[in-house]
């Protein structure tokens, strides 16, 4: 059942998404790679109003072992910085804008925010748009692109 608080002109996000790539400016205007070379990530938009997104840094180091508790203290710390994951809901208060409001996320300071993001939807390409955030010392805009997996 669609949320009905969900405007039709909203419906296209609905379904679930797989990174395409993820590139960023700086102000200064050089391109960079928030996340590496090769990132991959999924986003789910629910009929529901409910999201989630997790997305890994490409090249991410593994720790030897699928143990929960695997890895050094600086290794998690590694895993922990390469590592993008956050749930709640969305709302699409006008088009080319969604807000994403998270009830819970891998950064415990996240929870309670939203995140506004402009997008741009081409059939089965998605772009989303952050706002500039600090990458590798510089702030910087990124644009991540999804391509559509399913429909729900």
């Amino acid at each position: 059942m669609a949320d009905p608080d969900l405007p039709a002109f909203a419906r296209g996000l609905i379904g679930h998404w797989r990174l395409a790539g993820w590139t960023g400016e700086t102000d200064d205007g050089e391109r960079v790679e928030p996340g590496g070379s090769d990132p991959s990530g999924d986003l789910i938009y629910l009929p529901t109003g409910r999201m989630a997104v997790q997305i890994a840094h490409g090249g991410r180091e593994g720790f030897g072992s699928r143990d929960l508790e695997a890895g050094n203290e600086s290794g998690r710390a590694d895993a922990y910085g390469t590592y993008i994951a956050y749930a709640g809901t969305f709302s699409v208060p006008e088009p080319g804008t969604v807000v994403h409001h998270v009830a819970q996320a891998l950064h415990p300071d996240q929870a309670g925010m939203d995140k506004r993001r402009v997008y741009e939807l081409d059939g089965d390409d998605l772009r989303l748009w952050t706002q500039p955030v600090a990458v590798a010392g510089a702030m910087a805009s990124s644009e991540l692109h999804w391509k559509r997996r399913s429909r729900f």
